[in-house]
């Protein structure tokens, strides 16, 4: 079965992306990744001009968030990225028929997904999440601020009720501490790699120990001179930050498609 070809007009329609279409047209390899839902429906797509769709035949308009069905919708975004620039559209995105997206959606935002497909094109979405060990992170606190050190000290050996007065104290100012260390932190981090990226997203921290959760748009030909400056902070910082580096990935976090069916 070509990349372009449906399983069946009836039920609906499942998007993932839009596309530029030559790479898909007749004749071109089926897709690799499976449909949301992986009920043996091929994934394929819905052409205007020169311009497609990526979809999959749905038997239900609606899927919940879940791990399997969000990562069955990146991995087919991924798939199709091997083939051309992507433009994601937001998960859950579902038609009443093939006609609709190449009528309302190809045809009606064509100049608009040009646009968008111009931005990205030769561009890649790199994401870069940064954390503290635990253990380095109020060592370095106790180190760089003398009341928590003579805070920390005085209660040192005491029992919690009679410690309990200056161990809230303690706690506050260790919170304070912490929260100014992660922005000051944050932002050094951050401003190491703006100069390499085309545009820059700071999203927003997840857990307690994490320092940064961003993502970085980035053209290809910067993409070693990316590498090697995460290599080199993952060398000086080794011990104290864990770095977690992803990519190359679709431009999730600069493009995100939501559609109105229904508007004018």
């Amino acid at each position: 079965m070509s990349a372009t070809t449906p399983l069946s007009s009836n039920g609906y329609t499942y998007l993932y992306c839009i596309v530029r279409g030559e790479p898909f047209q007749d004749g071109a390899p089926a897709f690799s990744a499976k449909a949301i839902g992986d009920l043996g429906n091929p994934v394929y797509t819905v052409h205007f001009m020169d311009l497609a769709a990526v979809v999959s035949h749905s038997p239900v308009a609606r899927y919940d968030i879940g791990r399997e069905n969000t990562l069955a919708h990146q991995r087919v975004i991924e798939d199709a990225m091997t083939r051309s620039d992507v433009l994601p559209i937001r998960f859950g995105t579902v038609s009443k028929s093939v006609e609709d997206v190449r009528e309302k959606l190809l045809k009606r935002k064509f100049g608009e997904f040009h646009h968008l497909l111009r931005y990205v094109e030769g561009r890649m979405e790199l994401g870069l999440k940064v954390f503290w060990r635990r253990e380095r992170l109020f060592a370095e606190i106790a180190t760089e601020d003398a009341r928590i050190r003579a805070l920390r000290d005085a209660i040192a050996g005491r029992s919690a009720e009679e410690s309990h007065y200056p161990r809230i104290q303690l706690g506050h100012l260790t919170e304070e501490a912490f929260v100014r260390k992660r922005d000051r932190e944050a932002e050094a981090i951050v401003e190491m790699f703006r100069p390499l990226a085309v545009e820059t997203k700071v999203n927003k921290i997840l857990t307690d120990m994490m320092v940064v959760n961003a993502a970085f748009l980035v053209d290809k030909t910067q993409v070693p001179a990316f590498d090697a400056k995460i290599n080199a902070l993952d060398e000086a910082e080794a011990g104290r930050l864990i770095l977690k580096y992803a990519g190359p990935l679709p431009p999730y976090n600069f493009v995100n498609i939501v559609v109105y069916w229904e508007e004018d």
